[in-house]
């Protein structure tokens, strides 16, 4: 029997085949296992996060405490995390420039939000209709509250800045980092009940809203102490007020009372305080979540976060996933509510959803 006749094979002109298979089926074989094989290295590469840069977007001006939180935390959770992570600022719009920038991306872990307690104020504000509820936060820290004038100012301290202003109404000139924020509202609690009126100006973050007294812009800036605290070790600005339920144990502050030490009808407020750190909406994967907070806890608690705290007069929250946005849930209360009490928020908390909080029921 010669090879032509061998069952399965024919060695026709074409040269030897096996029956039943052409060429273009082998080639569709060939193509289906490449295929095969190339998505699962894709789906491998999907499944590894972090595989390419990380971005971090803040929503307020450079120099400003959320803009030096989120490039020390991006920084050093390059280490752990293995891939870049790239800091740019977008203020604007009360931090909903920003947000909404972030909306927009792939809700895959890439683009981060960096941002602060301002988050809380979203709705009331109108900044973004993404309020709490949709973003799952990572906080890591918060300087207090306090007023501060350039050195050699008239205003020597609360006693002469409160006189000036009940003199003249509305002639006090006094920077924040913008309508309806942190800064705006804590001082506002301040002249409502001093019984005076300030002028207030609000500038893209707290750094501008600084130089602004720095230049004479302005007679005075409502900030962190930590934003001002080389300005005032460095004698180019002091500490007028603290803004806060408590004193600060902080150079230039030493001696001056706390907001509700002055005024006890204040206390109803408190605690009101900043917080920094970054978001990620809220429907990220629960995996990409995870490796985001594991990085983050890390870098809160060693050693050169709690130095740098030090540095930048800040107390540790680190806190993220469920218990940082139960947090974040209650100064949206709290922080809401006082802005419509104050006259100050756009949007009625209470014809959005959120909760009174105790002081206000």
């Amino acid at each position: 029997m010669g090879i032509d006749h061998v069952a399965g094979y024919s060695n026709r002109k074409g040269g030897m085949k096996m029956a039943g298979y052409s060429k273009s089926k082998g080639v569709s074989v060939v193509l289906a296992v490449v295929l095969v094989f190339l998505l699962a290295g894709l789906a491998t590469a999907q499944d590894k996060f972090p595989s390419t840069a990380i971005n971090d977007v803040v929503f307020s001006s450079a120099g400003g405490g959320t803009d030096v939180m989120n490039r020390y935390l991006g920084a050093a959770m390059e280490k752990t995390l293995g891939q870049k992570v790239m800091v740019s600022d977008m203020p604007g719009g009360l931090g909903g420039v920003a947000a909404e920038y972030v909306w927009q991306q792939k809700h895959d872990g890439y683009t981060l939000l960096g941002c602060s307690e301002t988050a809380t104020t979203f709705l009331v504000t109108g900044a973004t209709k993404h309020g709490i509820h949709d973003w799952i936060f990572f906080i890591a820290a918060g300087s207090p509250g306090i007023v501060a004038g350039k050195a050699g100012s008239p205003h020597k301290d609360l006693d002469s800045l409160l006189k000036a202003a009940k003199d003249k109404p509305k002639a006090v000139k006094i920077s924040n980092s913008g309508t309806g924020k942190l800064w705006h509202i804590k001082v506002s609690i301040l002249e409502r009940n001093g019984g005076v009126q300030f002028l207030h100006i609000p500038y893209n973050g707290s750094n501008p809203a600084i130089l602004a007294v720095l230049s004479g812009e302005v007679d005075a800036v409502s900030a962190a102490y930590g934003e001002v605290s080389e300005q005032v070790r460095a004698g180019k600005m002091k500490i007028i007020a603290v803004t806060e339920d408590e004193r600060l144990k902080a150079e230039g502050a030493e001696n001056i009372p706390s907001l509700t030490e002055k005024y006890p009808a204040a206390a109803k407020y408190f605690p009101l305080q900043q917080w920094l750190g970054f978001a990620v909406p809220k429907d990220v994967p629960a995996a990409t979540v995870k490796i985001l907070g594991a990085a983050f806890e890390k870098v809160v608690n060693d050693a050169a976060a709690q130095k740098f705290y030090k540095q930048q007069y800040m107390e540790k929250v680190g806190l993220w996933g469920d218990k940082a946005n139960k947090f974040a849930q209650t100064m949206e209360s709290n922080i809401s509510w006082i802005s419509k009490e104050l006259g100050v928020a756009k949007i009625d908390p209470g014809t959005i959803g959120i909760p009174k909080p105790a002081w206000s029921k």
